[in-house]
């Protein structure tokens, strides 16, 4: 059986701020994420964070960058413990609500080439200083999901 579900249906956007509780954390930003593949990051003392890293994360979540998705940065995080990781907030924080759905379909629905494309686009017909796309944009469209 196949349905058309639309992205705001299969996962929510999550901007929980991280719990400042340890002295260092790795920061990932936009540059740490590319192609599928999240970097070891910048192990930084908390108090030298730039303002933008708030996020938190947790395993099966998807970083997408909100800045031009032709750049393809976007990950998978696999971690098992993500309590050392912040997150920028530059970086989506996509997390699956829809179990009925197979992550790594979803995954590779929001990363293939013509869906990026097709953002791409978009975010350059945007007004502002820069190709972008926000969870709004994104939410509204829609995947044939097996089930």
């Amino acid at each position: 059986m196949v349905k058309i579900l639309r992205i705001k249906d299969i996962v929510d956007t999550i901007s929980l701020t991280h719990k400042f509780n340890k002295d260092m954390l790795i920061a990932i930003n936009t540059s740490d994420v590319e192609n599928g593949v999240m970097h070891e990051g910048t192990l930084t003392l908390v108090q030298d964070l730039k303002g933008q890293f708030k996020k938190t994360i947790k395993k099966s979540d998807i970083l997408y960058s909100e800045i031009r998705p032709a750049n393809r940065r976007f990950a998978l995080v696999t971690k098992d413990d993500c309590s050392d990781y912040v997150v920028s907030t530059k970086l989506m924080v996509l997390r699956k609500k829809n179990k009925d759905v197979d992550l790594k379909y979803l995954y590779y629905c929001l990363t293939n080439q013509p869906f990026l494309d097709m953002l791409q686009r978009r975010a350059e017909n945007r007004i502002g200083s820069f190709p972008q796309i926000t969870f709004d944009l994104l939410s509204e469209y829609a995947f044939y999901i097996p089930l």
